[in-house]
C-alpha cells in the first residue's frame, strides 16, 4: 500500500475534474427542473379561456382593449407574478404582466374564431 501526498502538489497538481463535475452536473438539474416546470403562460392562457368564454362580444372588445392600453402604458413589466396592474375593465383585480399578456392572445383567438 503506498502512501498518499500530503498535499495534491506533491501529486503532481490540483484535479480540478471532480469540481467542474460537480458544477455542470448542478446546472444540467437546473435547467432540467426549469424545463419540466410549465410555464405560466400556459396556465395563464387556460384560466383566461374559461374567463372569456363565458363574455359576450362587447367585453370581450373592451377587455382588449383595456389590456392593449395597458400593456403599451409606460413602464410596463411582463412579470410573472407579481400582481402590480388592476384593470377595471377586465375584473377588478390585479394581475400580472404575464397575465395581461396571456389575456390578449387568448382575447385574439377568439376574436379570430368568432371574426
Amino acid at each position: 500500500m503506498e502512501p498518499t501526498p500530503a498535499a495534491p502538489e506533491a501529486a503532481g497538481g490540483w484535479d480540478d475534474s471532480f469540481s467542474m463535475t460537480s458544477i455542470r452536473e448542478a446546472l444540467r438539474r437546473l435547467i432540467k427542473r426549469e424545463r419540466q416546470r410549465p410555464p405560466s403562460e400556459f396556465s395563464y392562457s387556460i384560466y383566461w379561456t374559461k374567463v372569456v368564454r363565458g363574455w359576450d362580444a362587447a367585453q370581450r372588445l373592451r377587455a382588449l382593449e383595456a389590456a392593449e392600453r395597458t400593456l403599451a402604458g409606460p413602464g410596463f413589466v411582463s412579470n410573472e407574478f407579481s400582481r402590480s396592474y388592476a384593470v377595471p375593465e377586465i375584473d377588478g383585480s390585479a394581475h400580472s404582466g404575464a397575465s395581461l399578456l396571456a389575456l390578449r392572445k387568448v382575447l385574439k383567438a377568439f376574436e379570430e374564431s368568432v371574426g
